[in-house]
């Protein structure tokens, strides 16, 4: 089921009733569809967000979307206040940091696990989207950010911790949701360091990927800290 511009359609505007396995599907549209909302900036840190409105939105009745945002609100991207409305998490720079510092330590390891563990298929594939994303040709910034999303993803799956991998894609989620987190002018900078990182994959190299994993995650921390500074 596909969401178009975050509206879903039922039949002559009516929402057909559903069993709960449908509930489930449905429940999970509305979470990747509001959680897409919040990364991208739609629904922005501090802002009011009610089960009517992401249902109108979405155009699906309040089930599956009350299911969705007691979910958001359990990870923490959503926030209840005293008045018991439901906001946009805001992300405190300091927050930022503390999940960056800890995402270095995991992220690093994931990376010495994985090495050799990527097929070559795989890692031709990452090769290729970043050249293209070097050369201007990786489309509009939500396919980059998937494009890195999925990058990330695979060397936390190739691991072979679930756990370790869960907890990776959490604090990247929770990352994503700070604004200032999304650097421009580092396109290139970001090419040179996945390729770094792919290289030593290649090699079954684990130390030096995870050097490279790390360098990736200092330089991503020291570009904000040069940006910050210069406001």
């Amino acid at each position: 089921m596909e969401c178009n511009w975050y509206t879903i359609g039922t039949m002559d505007g009516l929402t057909p009733e559903i069993d709960s396995g449908e509930t489930r599907k449905l429940s999970s549209v509305a979470y990747a569809a509001v959680l897409d909302m919040i990364l991208r900036g739609i629904l922005a840190a501090g802002e009011l967000v009610t089960e009517r409105q992401i249902a109108a939105r979405l155009g699906m009745s309040r089930t599956p979307v009350r299911e969705a945002v007691r979910r958001l609100e359990g990870e923490g991207t959503l926030e209840r206040q005293r008045s018991g409305a439901l906001v946009v998490k805001p992300y405190s720079m300091e927050e930022f940091l503390h999940a960056l510092a800890v995402r270095r330590l995991l992220e690093g390891e994931a990376a010495r696990l994985a090495a050799g563990r990527l097929s070559p298929a795989m890692l031709a594939d990452f090769r290729a989207r970043t050249a293209a994303l070097r050369e201007g040709h990786a489309g509009n910034d939500s396919g980059m950010r998937q494009g890195d999303r999925d990058f990330h993803a695979a060397i936390a799956a190739a691991s072979g911790n679930p756990v370790l991998a869960a907890t990776i894609a959490d604090l990247r989620q929770r990352t994503a949701m700070f604004r200032l987190g999304r650097l421009p002018g580092r396109i290139d900078d970001v090419c040179n360091e996945h390729l770094a990182i792919i290289d030593a994959l290649e090699r079954g190299d684990g130390e030096a990927a995870r050097a490279a994993a790390l360098a990736h995650i200092d330089n991503v921390r020291n570009h904000l800290l040069q940006r910050l500074t210069a406001i």
